[in-house]
């Protein structure tokens, strides 16, 4: 014991040992190798989780040709988790490498919206019924080179109609209808099942 009594003496405690520069060189390396592990399992780990992205879901629920009508359900159970229940929600798939597609709808005071989206989940296009002409849906969704052929050759029943340009040739148009309450859920059904989504070919030129 020292003077005070304590067992603790400075004196005959074993003085500590500054790590070397080699030990922590070697301790950076091994944080460094971790990481990159962890990066790259991340990275082949994508592929098997991509299926359960909002795209995927839209795509696996969405009609190849038309509209396919989808009531949200409140329960974990739903085809696409956290849709508004408010909404009666269509969803149809766009491939305008292949042809234009036109997309058709009308529902008379009642409130609507749609919006297009790439592989990504970002919102290429988007308009509701207040902002459409009349509260009406006319629109043709094309790729980058029948744009420029709409342009060089203009066809007259194209006039009045939204055309909308993208870069990606794979879409989703999702269309939002309000429906609160059960009739108006089986009417926003009916809407959608009377709307047009489709291959256009004939509004371009060969």
């Amino acid at each position: 014991m020292n003077a005070h009594g304590s067992v603790f003496d400075p004196e005959r405690l074993p003085a500590r040992k500054m790590p070397t520069a080699g030990a922590l060189s070697a301790g950076l390396l091994a944080v460094l190798l971790l990481a990159g592990i962890v990066h790259i399992v991340t990275i082949l780990l994508v592929p098997h989780y991509s299926s359960a992205d909002g795209y995927s879901r839209a795509a696996a629920v969405a009609g190849d040709k038309g509209w396919k009508a989808l009531v949200p359900l409140a329960s974990s159970k739903a085809a696409i988790p956290g849709l508004d229940t408010l909404f009666v929600h269509g969803f149809c798939k766009l491939a305008i490498d292949e042809a234009p597609v036109l997309l058709s709808f009308e529902a008379a005071n009642r409130f609507w919206s749609l919006a297009l989206y790439d592989r990504f989940g970002t919102v290429v296009f988007s308009l509701n019924d207040r902002t459409a002409v009349d509260g009406a849906l006319e629109m043709l969704v094309v790729n980058s080179l029948d744009a420029e052929r709409l342009k060089e050759s203009p066809q007259a029943d194209l006039e009045g109609m939204i055309i909308v340009e993208s870069g990606n040739s794979d879409l989703i148009a999702v269309l939002r209808l309000y429906a609160p309450g059960p009739a108006d859920k089986l009417e926003a059904e009916a809407h959608i099942g009377t709307a047009e989504c489709a291959p256009a070919p004939v509004f371009i030129e060969n």
